[in-house]
């Protein structure tokens, strides 16, 4: 049986939730040339979090930027998670950025901490508005700097169904633990 946190809502003011409680607070740094994906990673892994929510980015660039956004399919317009992974070359700014750090399994099978970022850039330096899925490869250019909140008493809980049979870091969900 599907869990409810897996439906589509019922009505219009339906959610789910868990609590948490907040952990160690961070603000990190990274320098022209850091990859931002690979330095909020492996903080996580030097400072043992296993989860934790990415803030308040309050300054920072980024050439180039590389992120996953959605992109429609058109034979299939019902499968809305299709994404494409696209770069801006030019010098961009961030404007926000916000996301989770969760537990995913690694190549080697092992869990290790996922940054799962949003954000959106652009500005000047001839840069249009743009966002979508930090990836891998986005490089900080100049400072970047952001908040991190380690998130206490969570746990993963993985979805009963896959919804699409591509998705290979499908979903999850979470419950509390003491």
């Amino acid at each position: 049986m599907t869990p409810e946190w897996e439906l589509d809502a019922r009505s219009p003011d339906e959610y789910h939730f868990v609590e948490a409680k907040r952990g160690r607070e961070f603000i990190i740094r990274m320098t022209t040339g850091a990859d931002v994906f690979l330095g909020i990673q492996k903080f996580a892994i030097d400072n043992n979090i296993k989860f934790a929510k990415i803030h308040a980015c309050f300054m920072g660039g980024l050439q180039p930027a590389k992120y996953l956004m959605w992109i429609p399919d058109y034979q299939n317009p019902d499968y809305w998670h299709r994404e494409g992974c696209a770069t801006v070359e030019n010098l961009s700014m961030i404007c926000a950025m916000g996301g989770i750090i969760h537990p995913r399994p690694g190549k080697d099978g092992k869990e290790e901490p996922f940054p799962a970022i949003h954000f959106v850039a652009g500005g000047g330096w001839d840069c249009p508005t743009f966002g979508g899925h930090l990836e891998q490869g986005s490089i900080v250019k100049g400072v970047l700097e952001c908040f991190i909140t380690e998130i206490l008493g969570i746990e993963n809980i993985p979805p009963v169904e896959r919804v699409w049979e591509d998705d290979e870091y499908p979903e999850n969900w979470y419950r509390s633990v003491k």
